[in-house]
C-alpha cells in the first residue's frame, strides 16, 4: 500500500509480492482476515471484479451508494474511490488484475474499454446475474483457481485467457447498444485515453482536437453521436469528478486542489466548480463530510 494525497491508494504488489500482477480471492476470507472491520474509502492502482454471491450492506462507488445484494457483480477502474460496508460476512469472489498484467498476456486496452463494463469516473452500478450465467461466471473462476494457486508453465497465459472468456460473459449478461462504427469508436477510444492521461493540463476540446489531428467540430460530432453528450461536457466532468474524489477523501485545500488540476487561480476553478456543482468547493466539501 502507498499513500497519495492522503487517500489510500492499494497495489496488487508489496514486498511479498513484488512481481504480483493478478489476485484472486474469495470475500469471506478477506472478511476473516480483517476481522470483520471496514476499510476507509480508498483507491486502488489495478482493476477489480468483486463478485457478491450473498451479501448485505452497501457498496460507496465514488458518490453513488449501492446496497448489496445477492449475486451482483461490481468492475471498478484504477483511480475510483470504494468503500465496502458489511452488515454481515459475505460470501463472493474478489479479481484484481493490473495493466501489467494485460500487457503481459497481449490484452489489448481497448478490450476493456470496449467491454464497457469497467466505468472510470461515470456510474458504475453492479451487474445483477441471473441463475444461469451465475453458473457459467463461477466455472469460469473455478477454472483459474488452480492456475493462481500454482506455479506451472503458462500460468499467466491461462489466466489472461480465462480472465477474457469471464469478460466476455459478463458482457453477454448485460444489455448494450450496437457496436461503434470502426471509425468513430477509434476516434472515441482515442479521445478518452487523451483525456484520461491529459485532464490535469489540457481542458478545452480544441486542444484534444488537435492532438487527434480532427477538427472540433468532428470530435464533438463523434462523442455526442455516441455518448450523448458533447466532448466539451466529457472534459468537464473527469476534471471535477477528480475535484470531488480529492475535496471529499484528502486534506488538500481547495487552492490545492485548483493547483493540481490546472487552474492558475483558484478563483477560476471555484467559479468553474459552483457553475457546474451548484455549491462551491468548500461548501460541498462541508456538506459530504457531514
Amino acid at each position: 500500500m502507498k499513500e497519495t494525497k492522503d487517500i489510500k491508494v492499494y497495489s496488487l504488489q508489496d514486498k511479498q509480492h513484488p512481481s504480483r500482477f493478478f489476485r484472486l480471492e474469495k470475500m469471506e476470507d478477506h472478511y476473516d482476515d480483517v476481522n470483520g472491520t471496514t476499510d476507509d474509502p480508498h483507491r486502488h492502482d489495478f482493476y477489480a471484479i468483486i463478485w457478491i454471491k450473498k451479501g448485505k450492506g452497501f457498496h460507496l462507488v465514488d458518490f453513488n451508494k449501492y446496497d448489496l445484494v445477492d449475486n451482483q457483480i461490481y468492475f471498478l477502474s484504477p483511480g475510483q474511490i470504494h468503500q465496502i460496508s458489511n452488515t454481515r460476512k459475505p460470501y463472493g469472489w474478489v479479481l484484481s488484475f493490473s495493466a501489467d498484467f494485460l500487457l503481459i498476456n497481449n490484452i489489448p486496452t481497448s478490450f476493456i474499454k470496449n467491454i464497457n463494463l469497467f466505468k472510470p469516473y461515470n456510474e458504475s452500478p453492479p451487474l445483477k446475474l441471473e441463475d444461469e450465467p451465475a453458473l457459467t461466471i463461477e466455472s469460469v473462476i473455478k477454472q483459474m483457481l488452480p492456475f493462481f494457486e500454482g506455479d506451472g508453465a503458462y500460468k499467466n497465459e491461462a489466466l489472461g485467457a480465462l480472465l477474457q472468456l469471464l469478460l466476455i460473459h459478463c458482457n453477454h449478461a448485460c444489455e448494450f447498444p450496437e457496436p461503434l462504427e470502426t471509425q468513430a469508436s477509434c476516434v472515441l477510444i482515442d479521445f478518452r485515453n487523451e483525456v484520461e492521461n491529459h485532464y490535469m493540463e489540457l481542458h478545452k476540446v480544441n486542444e484534444y482536437a488537435n492532438r487527434l489531428n480532427i477538427t472540433p467540430k468532428h470530435l464533438n460530432e463523434v462523442v455526442k453521436q455516441n455518448l450523448g453528450y458533447t466532448a466539451k461536457e466529457y472534459i468537464l466532468d473527469r476534471i471535477i469528478m477528480e475535484a470531488k474524489r480529492l475535496l471529499l477523501h484528502s486534506d488538500l485545500s481547495s487552492k490545492q486542489v485548483a493547483l493540481h488540476l490546472g487552474f492558475k487561480e483558484p478563483v477560476h476553478f471555484s467559479t468553474f466548480f459552483k457553475n457546474i456543482v451548484g455549491v462551491t468547493p468548500g461548501q460541498f466539501k462541508q456538506e459530504f463530510s457531514k
